[in-house]
């Protein structure tokens, strides 16, 4: 099984699509990540060689910020908008749909599916 910045890889997936599995890559950056590295977009990752996926990961850690390291960029930025007490914070903190959706019908599916615990405001 290959494995890519701690995530496991469908050996019978083309390169680019299983490069999205990462957390912080899209579609048009697992293209020009595979571009960049030399790999073809139709290869599948059972055909790519140790030497190549090598180069992708170091290239991923240089140019990229993916996985743990964006989860807590993330989880900081939103405990900041919280402790200076932002709209955004104060929205994040009810549990209530943060960039301007409707409250009337969805705030009530937001509330239920969001987890409170997710952004531990204790730790200001």
């Amino acid at each position: 099984m290959v494995q890519i910045q701690r995530v496991a890889l469908f050996p019978n997936a083309t390169f680019h699509i299983a490069l999205q599995r990462v957390f912080g890559l899209g579609r048009s950056t697992s293209l020009a990540v595979a571009e960049a590295c030399g790999i073809s977009k139709d290869l599948k990752v059972k055909d790519i060689k140790d030497s190549y996926l090598q180069k992708v990961s170091s290239y991923i850690e240089n140019n990229f910020t993916t996985g743990d390291t964006l989860k807590r960029q993330i989880r900081d930025n939103v405990l900041e908008q919280v402790a200076i007490n932002t709209r955004r914070g104060v929205r994040h903190t009810l549990g209530l749909p943060v960039t301007g959706a409707q409250t009337r019908n969805n705030g009530v599916n937001a509330r239920k599916l969001r987890p409170l615990f997710q952004y531990d405001t204790s730790r200001r």
